[in-house]
């Protein structure tokens, strides 16, 4: 049977979108696993986390909560779609085994789940009650048990760029998101600090100027990857001594939520297992059935499941 071009392109992209999430991620953990120090700074949050039998799993988010914020970014990062809350942009979760190389899974934050229960939700709204509530749907709805929990800030970012050093981009004309809270006037090479990084990365609807008119970029990538991949590897390449490690991780670790059982040793074994799988390119991006509506739901399918099996607990009976 022929290959259909669409699909593939699709699994391509949420690849590559994979491939710069766990980077971004690889990154953080790096700053803070080499210090550990830092980790008094980290603030914790209380869990209750089911387990997942032999080994080990770490549920690894990434936030979108403005209430974190400063009050100044509070208000350059607005969303009236969002005025409070906590959503989880990213839901990564990191298997170590007993015998066996560590695996990162993506799940879709869209996944639309509970319906056994009664309560159906998409899978990143969870956060909104918590990090429990999420822990519980993946444990109920799922039948995904975690041992650990780690959440990174919104501006987790602007911490390492500015402790770290700026980072470089080229466009070819001036460019605006008003959204993202970007702006560059001129084209050519741009040195960005934190919030500008930050800014660059977030852009999904840019602007560019074309004869006098912002007009929106044809060539932007809506799914900010390509953004991440080349912000995140120029940091990763600023972490290259221990005085920039440790200059990273005093500024991250506050910008980290980890519970309280994730301690040095521990956070130290995750974020070497996570450098692990990333450079053995042991990355699942758990498939669903996507909608096409204008808020997007992503559909549990038989695929959904066989995918999820390595991370099956028995203290999380998989639903029917």
């Amino acid at each position: 049977m022929p290959r259909d071009p669409a699909r593939a392109g699709h699994r391509r992209l949420r690849r590559v979108a994979l491939l710069g999430a766990v980077a971004a991620l690889t990154v953080v953990v790096a700053a803070v696993g080499d210090a550990l120090w830092v980790v008094h700074r980290m603030p914790t949050v209380a869990v209750a986390a089911p387990g997942s039998g032999e080994g080990t799993s770490y549920l690894l988010l990434a936030s979108d909560s403005r209430e974190r914020l400063t009050t100044a970014d509070r208000a350059r990062y607005r969303d009236g779609n969002q005025p409070s809350g906590e959503r989880a942009d990213l839901v990564l979760v990191l298997r170590v085994p007993v015998d066996g190389r560590p695996s990162v899974y993506s799940l879709p934050r869209d996944l639309y789940v509970g319906q056994q229960r009664d309560r159906p939700h998409r899978l990143g709204l969870s956060l909104q009650d918590g990090p429990q509530a999420i822990v519980d749907s993946l444990c109920s709805d799922v039948g995904v048990g975690v041992d650990h929990v780690l959440i990174a800030d919104m501006d987790a970012l602007v911490g390492l760029v500015d402790s770290t050093g700026p980072v470089t981009v080229r466009t070819a004309a001036p460019v605006r998101d008003r959204w993202a809270a970007l702006s560059l006037e001129q084209p050519g090479l741009h040195r960005l600090h934190g919030r500008q990084a930050l800014a660059w990365v977030r852009s999904r609807h840019p602007e560019v100027l074309v004869d006098g008119r912002w007009v929106p970029d044809a060539t932007s990538d809506p799914t900010r990857t390509s953004h991440a991949v080349e912000v995140l590897t120029q940091v990763r390449a600023h972490l290259d001594d221990p005085m920039s490690v440790q200059r990273g991780a005093w500024e991250v670790g506050p910008r980290l939520r980890r519970d309280r059982g994730l301690g040095a040793a521990e956070l130290l074994r995750l974020g070497d297992a996570l450098g692990a799988a990333t450079r053995a390119n042991r990355l699942v991006s758990v498939p669903a059935r996507l909608s096409g509506t204008e808020v997007p739901f992503a559909f549990v399918t038989p695929e959904t499941r066989q995918a999820l099996q390595p991370l099956r607990s028995r203290s999380c009976p998989a639903p029917g």
